[in-house]
């Protein structure tokens, strides 16, 4: 590029010095320059624009979301990334590591990556498992979950880890976004096959689908959960020892919450001659009574191993259920402040 550059200065000089030789050489070096300058003047500040407001409706189609390509984008972001889907093998895959990789030299430029994913529990998750006719689709955004949570946590610098946001959605999936700086890869759910298999629409941020699409996200994200609540719930023992709090890993089956804990079972022991009850945080403040669970139930314990396990890759055999105290006709677990019954 510099070399063509300078040949055509070249080539001008030279046309030029033979001009010289015209009559009225002034004259005529000021016509054309000012044409040419005008010529320019046109060109960067008008029709410029033009050109790049066209390119921003501009839709770009790829036959299906290559995470190698997106990947590279990734790690050149400067401001934003974002990713919405129900789940994706970009975060379960060959592609895993270098994205973390890449997100990671985002965040360093101070982008901010944010990451939604459809919450497990939620009914739209069971929804789009039978359009999908995936029986492991929970399995898929646990393991998607499990893996986002440990990067922050463990592996993410933690100067770093307030830019990384994850959160859960309960809506209805209808689209997955795949964004970097002002560009998105776009794509709509199709029954019986995974976004990221189907086309995909490369637009602008600021074109009228990538606002849709933008506005989409940021509605889902204002009403999602955090990661942190989804993973960890705040536990309060209250009672005749002194307040303690945790922080504590936690399923739930058939409606009621279920906790693996050493730390809470030698809280148990230690008051082990009066009920503990227990407030805790997950959605809302609740009370409870924490009760261990029979290991001769070999069905709950059973499902509980493999809840567990599946959320946080992590093997238990021994819990703690969370058992609702207060009305008996009220929520499975109770709302604080209503009364203890004994």
């Amino acid at each position: 590029m510099l070399l063509t550059l300078l040949g055509l200065l070249g080539v001008s000089l030279l046309l030029l010095s033979l001009a010289r030789r015209l009559s009225d050489y002034p004259e005529n070096i000021a016509i054309n320059l000012g044409a040419d300058l005008i010529g320019a003047i046109v060109t960067i500040f008008v029709i410029g624009p033009l050109i790049n407001r066209a390119d921003d409706g501009r839709v770009r189609e790829h036959p299906r979301l290559d995470y190698p390509w997106y990947v590279d984008r990734v790690a050149g972001a400067t401001s934003v990334v974002r990713v919405l889907d129900t789940f994706s093998n970009l975060l379960d895959g060959p592609h895993t590591p270098r994205f973390f990789e890449a997100a990671e030299r985002a965040l360093r430029r101070e982008a901010i990556v944010q990451v939604l994913l459809l919450d497990p529990d939620s009914p739209a998750a069971a929804q789009r498992a039978q359009e999908l006719g995936d029986a492991e689709l929970r399995r898929e955004i646990m393991r998607n979950l499990r893996v986002l949570w440990e990067f922050r946590s463990t592996v993410l610098p933690e100067r770093l880890r307030r830019g990384f946001e994850v959160r859960v959605y309960s809506a209805s999936p209808s689209i997955a976004l795949y964004r970097w700086d002002d560009k998105a890869l776009v794509s709509f759910f199709p029954l019986g096959r995974l976004s990221g298999q189907g086309a995909q629409l490369e637009v602008t941020v600021s074109s009228p689908l990538g606002e849709f699409v933008n506005e989409r996200f940021n509605a889902i994200w204002a009403a999602g959960r955090d990661i942190d609540e989804f993973m960890l719930m705040p536990i309060t023992v209250r009672g005749a020892q002194p307040v303690r709090d945790f922080e504590v890993e936690y399923v739930e089956v058939d409606g009621l919450l279920y906790i693996a804990d050493s730390r809470m079972v030698a809280e148990m022991a230690r008051r082990r001659a009066e009920p503990v009850i227990a407030h805790c945080q997950q959605g809302r403040p609740l009370l409870a009574e924490l009760m261990m669970v029979d290991d001769r139930d070999a069905k709950l314990t059973g499902a509980l191993m493999d809840r567990f396990q599946e959320k946080y890759g992590q093997h238990h055999d021994v819990f703690i259920c969370l058992q609702p105290v207060g009305d008996g006709a009220g929520p499975r677990v109770a709302e604080i402040g209503e009364s203890v019954e004994r």
